[in-house]
C-alpha cells in the first residue's frame, strides 16, 4: 500500500509539473503575441466586443478597442468598420455602443456594419465571415485587447478570414500589470478549451 501511494504521489507530481510547464509556455506565447501590431491595408476593420457598463457606458476595454479601430480607419487602413457584440449584462448591445463612439468621432454611418448577434469570439468571426462574403471582402484587421489577439486571430483563420491583428495597447487589461497577468492567465484556459473543442469537433 505504501509503495502504491508513493507511486501515485510521484505520478501526480509529474502531472502537475507538466501542466505548470504547459501553462507557462502557453502564457508566454499569448503574451508575446499580445503586443505585436500587424496593421496593414485591408477591406474591413473587425472590432470584437467587450462589456458595456451601467448607464450605457463602454467599459474601458470596449472604449480602447473602439478607439484603436477609429484610429486605423482615420489613418486609411480600411474603409469600413465591422462592430461585433451582442447584448450583455447591461444594454444596449456592445456593437451599438461602439457605433455611437465611432459616429461621435466623425465616422460616417455608411462605413459602419453592425453584428449585434455575436455572444462569443467564435460567433463574431463566423458572423464576420458571412458579412465579408456578402460584401466581397477578403481581408480584415482584427481589433481586440492584447491578451485576446492570439486566440481571436487563430479563430479568424479557422473561420476562413485572412486576418491581421491590431491590439488595443491602451487597454487597462494590458497597461496595468496585475490585470495583464490575470487576463492573460485566464486566456490560457480559454485557448486550451478552444483547441480541445477544435480537436474533438473539427470543422
Amino acid at each position: 500500500m505504501g509503495r502504491k501511494l508513493t507511486y501515485l504521489a510521484v505520478v501526480l507530481l509529474l502531472v502537475l509539473v507538466a501542466v505548470a510547464a504547459l501553462f507557462a509556455v502557453t502564457y508566454r506565447t499569448i503574451d508575446q503575441r499580445s503586443g505585436r501590431d500587424e496593421s496593414r491595408p485591408a477591406d474591413v476593420i473587425l472590432v470584437l466586443g467587450s462589456a458595456v457598463w451601467p448607464n450605457e457606458q463602454p467599459s474601458p476595454s470596449l472604449r480602447a478597442r473602439t478607439a484603436r479601430a477609429i484610429e486605423l480607419y482615420q489613418e486609411g487602413y480600411a474603409p469600413y468598420l465591422l462592430l461585433s457584440g451582442a447584448l450583455g449584462r447591461y444594454p444596449p448591445e456592445e456593437a451599438e455602443v461602439m457605433r455611437r463612439l465611432a459616429v461621435e468621432a466623425g465616422i460616417p454611418q455608411e462605413a459602419l456594419f453592425l453584428d449585434k448577434e455575436a455572444h462569443s469570439t467564435w460567433e463574431s468571426v463566423q458572423n464576420a465571415r458571412e458579412i465579408m462574403e456578402r460584401q466581397g471582402w477578403e481581408t480584415a484587421i482584427v481589433v481586440s485587447d492584447p491578451f485576446h489577439m492570439h486566440r481571436s486571430l487563430l479563430m479568424a483563420g479557422d473561420a476562413g478570414i485572412q486576418a491581421f491583428g491590431a491590439p488595443a495597447l491602451d487597454s487597462p487589461t494590458y497597461t496595468v500589470p496585475a490585470r495583464r497577468a490575470f487576463y492573460t492567465s485566464r486566456e490560457v484556459l480559454a485557448l486550451w478549451w478552444y483547441l480541445l473543442q477544435r480537436t474533438v469537433n473539427p470543422a
